[in-house]
């Protein structure tokens, strides 16, 4: 067994989301933390080996959990070191009125300005290296503006992000991404891609 390839038994369709995550939650928890981190290694080499990768300029990178995901510490680092510009996620309640649609908590991502922050960065509840929320107003965000966006659209002459990294618990074989089940990617992904640029194109999805 392994993070690639998990048996499921019964509940091997995605379409039922919550029995898949509860058996996925197990299994992956039970992973050893030596498996875990050849599994990290393996898949770290294979991003670095992309032209997607080599050829970004910016970067969004999800902070990984202490254990049963792929960790993203050496990737952070070397996109830092090679100095592209990396981007975390950031969880806030935006302010009220909230506007149509949007839900009680979402997501920005918020630039790291180096790998001494990166390294700054304290563990939240989950053990995820979390952004402080008192250096937020200052960091620059992927819509182009700085803080929280509060979800408002990206500027139309923002460079964006070339490349997105998430998190999931599981793939099917067609490819289709089954999350934490928060919703926090898909509704960023709906408001980045859904502005457009300048030119009154729509804004080019990342590599995702």
């Amino acid at each position: 067994m392994s993070l690639a390839t998990l048996d499921l038994g019964a509940e091997s369709q995605l379409s039922d989301k919550k029995a898949v995550r509860k058996r996925l939650h197990g299994l992956l928890s039970s992973l050893p933390s030596d498996h875990v981190q050849r599994q990290s290694v393996n898949a770290t080499n294979l991003l670095l080996s992309l032209p997607e990768y080599k050829n970004a300029r910016s970067i969004s990178i999800f902070m990984s959990m202490p254990s049963g995901e792929i960790n993203t510490r050496d990737l952070t680092k070397h996109a830092l070191s090679s100095g592209k510009h990396v981007f975390v996620p950031y969880i806030y309640k935006p302010k009220e009125p909230r506007q149509d649609n949007l839900p009680a908590s979402i997501m920005d991502m918020l630039q790291l300005a180096d790998e001494e922050d990166y390294a700054s960065l304290l563990p939240d509840k989950w053990g995820i290296p979390s952004i402080p929320k008192e250096t937020v107003p200052d960091r620059a965000n992927s819509f182009g503006g700085k803080g929280i966006s509060n979800g408002d659209s990206p500027a139309p002459d923002a460079a964006g992000l070339d490349v997105i990294l998430m998190p999931c618990m599981a793939f099917d074989q067609d490819l289709n991404r089954l999350g934490h089940g928060k919703g926090y990617y898909d509704n960023f992904l709906t408001r980045y891609c859904s502005a457009q640029t300048a030119d009154g194109q729509n804004r080019k999805k990342p590599f995702l």
